[in-house]
């Protein structure tokens, strides 16, 4: 023995010399147990229990007497460590010849060459020196173990005589499989190698015999018949049909010669098809139709081949339209060479699960249309891997690993393209490929289409196809021969139910990109429930991908582009238009009336509207719902009729604003006005655009807008809507460093608004209004108009105006001196901003606490609180507020002396911004500096 542990027979340990460690009895039950526990913790329980079947009273201390009398040993002694109440012996695999014959079998399964395969598996064998730890009293709770690894070398002997018959090599092993079926006389499998064996060697009479032993040993002992693969050899021999060594089959579809990607997927059926210790592996490759499940599928299945060198199956199982497992089976039974072929279902399961017991195959079963259809095909033991492509996930099939294929990346689908229609051709118009990439939505087969139909014609530029592609009807230029992403879908769609076709349908119709099962309820006007098994349908059908909860909760469903566009065709082409109007009425109806509960707790919109009623809340947490549903609202306020839509847009603006995605409001909201039922809808929603312009400092958009709003407004004598106007107006002045001018604006917008009630219209003119009094060093009245407005911020939607009047008293606070208590409030408004989660209000307030801070002297807070202030500014691509943090910090280094510091931070914001007062202050720093150097 050459390894420096041994189990594999009597219990050794080698020693430096060459020599073996005498061991005791109990010594060697210890040691035993450890190694087959080699590298994990065994408790002091687990010990006591192997090594005692009635453990001893003194059995702890025996114990740790043999544990000390093993550490005695050299070789023993450094891999013997305690852990907490266990011992662990920590081994190297090449110490110990169980992991050298379990290496060794694995290895084995990998050779392709059965010449090879057969010498690896005749080392392993080798390495048997008896029965697994042959020589050490353990108890019976180790009987289990140590009978599963004498199971694992009678495996092996019978995988060595497979490879040996693959070979034709029958007389040698007849000797060895006589001896073999003498030791275990129940082993199905060796009595019918030893009968293969036999009848190839032209020794028929033998093989009979050797029959009837068999027979007789399974009904003496089990009180069962030969099983079906043993009873068609006897029948083999009988009809002088003798069999003929096996050989590998190989079914599989050529490989596809521009693969491309798909590194990461490959890389998992792979792993996940590797050969388990219990069960067949069940890897299911899904997806929509045309991602390319099939070409994943035969493509992996090629690269491992080596891996499963008794051969591989491929059976098409007829997708939409099923096949039935008896037909399936005589197709299977046929490839593996059966004489005879049962009539029933159930019998040629069963000998074909008899045929593929003892050999290493993958079955490649591709289009599944249900789980009822794969299970009756999947082997029994674990030497064979099934690979599955389904256009649904197969969720119920027991033991299945699914790997769900999306869309590839755009890279991988640009070097598909290239590979088709020729590389050097799309890198010359690389805009138009990107177009055609884009219209196909990367779908391989619709790529694939679309690359062959310009290879067809070399002359035809990109431009062109890309324009068709552009158009309504896109899915007209993706066919070509025999492939058309149409045709694919229809197979699908035409073998839905009723309800899930019309799902479908309305799916495409509201053009959503993900959706929730409430809109799909609201779309199809059924319950939830019977929404949610539509949805269930179409997943399994592949036509909608699953899976993905948002931060709602809520489940969410997705729909590929080229699958929305075939959707929306059959909607045109199915649904009346009265119909169609229904389900978008309805869906955009359901949009509102939740939004109104959600939108709750956001600022209402800058224009005049009449309060809002009272929301009994009932969906949780508006603010994740929004998160979750503002893709859907957006194309909500698309596919409303117009008053609709403006509504929805006004109530969605703020929530939009505050979070960040201003630029989706203007887009939105410009859309509204386009499309306005009448004026003063379309001069409202300017209204609202303009504040939104104000908000983002774009004066050269907003005042235009503000200026003929004022006229119009005034012309239709519409007062209230006129004080949003002076509010606007005087922000414009105030930003524009004309504060006078916005004073007498803000005093008529304050007094209105408190006249008319409008508490939203009140505090945002109050907040202008104290900036006012701050430029003018007017602190005490900025102080008490502070103070007004948080009194009339005691609600959530008023939130982000608290956060604004606690900044701007610690500003006025600042100014006076009073740095302490300014640094209260500016903690205050941090602590509202960060428990709203919206809103740029924590960077600005971060900035003035830093300045703060410098003032007092604590410039190690002072630079972390800006350095996070410069992140959180830069992360919103806010260029204003990251030059703003930038100068505060420059004059934070000049008061520690850093100049040159000071100039990269001057320099910096001066870079950063356009905005005349900040750059001349900037450059005025950077003068000074440059001057003292």
């Amino acid at each position: 023995m050459h390894h420096r542990f041994g189990l594999l027979g009597p219990v050794l340990v080698r020693l430096d010399d060459g020599r073996y460690a005498r061991l005791s009895g109990r010594q060697r039950a210890v040691l035993a147990t450890l190694l087959l526990n080699a590298n994990t913790v065994v408790s002091r329980d687990r010990l006591e229990a192997a090594v005692w079947d009635d453990p001893p009273i003194s059995a702890v201390a025996n114990l740790q007497t043999y544990i000390a009398q093993l550490r005695r040993i050299g070789p023993v002694a450094p891999r013997l460590v305690t852990m907490g109440s266990g011992y662990v012996l920590q081994v190297a695999r090449d110490e110990v010849d169980l992991f050298a014959f379990r290496d060794e079998l694995e290895l084995a399964r990998l050779e392709g060459d059965p010449a090879a395969r057969a010498g690896r598996l005749r080392h392993a064998i080798g390495l048997w020196r008896g029965r697994a730890a042959e020589d050490a009293p353990l108890s019976a709770v180790m009987g289990a173990r140590l009978a599963e690894l004498d199971e694992q070398l009678a495996e092996a002997r019978c995988d060595w005589a497979a490879a040996e018959l693959t070979m034709g090599r029958h007389a040698e092993v007849i000797g060895e499989l006589r001896a073999f079926v003498a030791e275990h006389p129940l082993w199905e499998r060796a009595w019918e190698q030893l009968i293969l064996a036999l009848s190839q060697a032209g020794r028929r009479a033998e093989a009979l015999s050797a029959y009837r032993q068999a027979r007789a040993a399974l009904v003496a002992d089990l009180g069962i018949e030969p099983g079906p693969a043993l009873r068609e050899l006897q029948y083999d021999i009988l009809s002088g049909e003798l069999p003929s060594p096996w050989r590998p089959v190989c079914q599989l579809p050529a490989d596809i010669a521009d693969f491309v990607g798909r590194e990461g997927e490959l890389a998992r059926v792979s792993a996940l098809c590797s050969p388990d210790a219990h069960a067949p592996p069940v890897v299911v490759i899904a997806g929509p139709p045309g991602v390319g499940k099939s070409t994943l599928a035969v493509h992996a299945a090629h690269l491992a081949r080596a891996a499963f060198p008794d051969g591989q199956l491929y059976l098409r199982l007829g997708g939409p339209s099923p096949r039935g497992p008896a037909a399936l089976l005589a197709e299977l039974l046929r490839a593996l060479n059966a004489h005879v072929i049962p009539d029933s279902a159930e019998e040629r399961a069963a000998l074909y699960r008899s045929l593929v017991a003892d050999r290493s195959m993958l079955i490649v079963l591709e289009d599944a249309a249900g789980e009822h259809q794969v299970t009756p095909l999947l082997p029994g033991t674990s030497r064979c891997a099934v690979l599955v492509t389904s256009r649904g996930p197969l969720t119920a099939l027991p033991g299945a690993s699914v790997v769900q294929l999306a869309a590839p990346p755009l890279d991988e689908a640009r070097t598909l393209l290239e590979r088709v229609a020729g590389a050097a051709r799309v890198r010359a118009d690389p805009g138009a490929a990107a177009s055609i990439l884009r219209a196909c939505g990367r779908l391989p087969l619709a790529v694939r289409i679309a690359g062959a139909r310009l290879a067809a014609r070399p002359a035809w530029p990109l431009r062109d196809l890309a324009d068709r592609l552009a158009s309504v009807g896109k899915l007209d230029e993706l066919a070509l021969g025999g492939h058309d992403v149409r045709a694919n879908f229809a197979i699908s769609y035409e073998a839905l139910p009723a309800a899930a076709r019309r799902a479908f349908r309305l799916l495409g119709l509201a053009g959503l990109g993900s959706i929730a099962e409430w809109a799909v309820a609201a779309l199809v006007d059924d319950p939830r429930r019977e929404a949610e098994q539509s949805m269930e349908t179409l997943t399994l059908a592949g036509l909608v991908t699953a899976g993905e909860a948002d931060q709602n909760g809520q489940s969410r469903y997705r729909m590929h582009d080229l699958l929305a566009a075939y959707a929306r065709e059959r909607a045109h082409a199915e649904e009346d238009p009265v119909r169609q109007g229904e389900a978008l009425a309805r869906f955009t109806a359901e949009c509102l009336r939740r939004l109104r509960e959600a939108a709750e707790d956001y600022p209402p919109p800058m224009i005049p509207s009449a309060p809002r009623p009272a929301v009994e809340k009932t969906a949780g947490d508006g603010h994740d719902w929004l998160h979750a549903e503002r893709e859907t609202l957006i194309t909500a306020v698309t596919l409303a009729e117009p008053r609709t839509a403006a509504e929805l847009a006004y109530l969605l603006s703020p929530f939009l604003v505050v979070t960040g995605f201003a630029d989706e409001a203007t887009a939105m909201l410009e859309g509204v006005a386009r499309r306005a039922p009448d004026r003063r809808t379309a001069m409202v929603t300017r209204l609202l655009l303009a504040d939104i312009a104000l908000e983002h400092r774009r004066m050269r958009v907003a005042r235009p807008w503000l200026e003929e709003l004022a006229g119009h407004f005034a012309a239709e004598g519409d007062r209230h809507a006129n004080l949003y106007v002076s509010t606007g107006l005087g922000i414009c002045h105030l930003l524009e460093g004309e504060p006078e001018r916005a004073r007498p604006l803000l005093d008529r917008a304050i007094a209105g608004f408190e006249a008319l009630g409008d508490r939203g219209g009140l505090v945002n003119a109050l907040i202008t209004a104290v900036h006012v009094r701050i430029v003018a060093g007017e602190h005490d009245e900025a102080i008490a108009l502070c103070h007004r407005g948080l009194r009339l911020t005691d609600e959530r939607r008023y939130g982000d105006y608290a956060v604004r009047f606690h900044r701007s008293l610690g500003i006025s606070l600042y100014e006076m001196g009073r740095t302490e208590e300014a640094i209260g409030h500016y903690e205050e408004s941090i602590g509202l901003s960060r428990e709203l989660g919206w809103g740029p209000g924590e960077p600005i307030t971060l900035r003035r606490l830093g300045e703060a801070y410098g003032r007092l002297g604590r410039f190690e807070e002072a630079a972390a609180v800006l350095a996070r202030c410069l992140d959180l500014f830069a992360r919103a691509g806010d260029a204003y507020g990251e030059a703003l943090t930038a100068y505060t910090l420059g004059e934070l280094s000049l008061g520690q002396s850093r100049p040159d510091e000071a100039l990269s931070f001057f320099t910096r914001c001066r870079d950063l911004t356009d905005e005349p007062g900040l750059r001349a202050r900037a450059g005025d720093r950077i003068d000074e500096l440059s001057t003292m150097r």
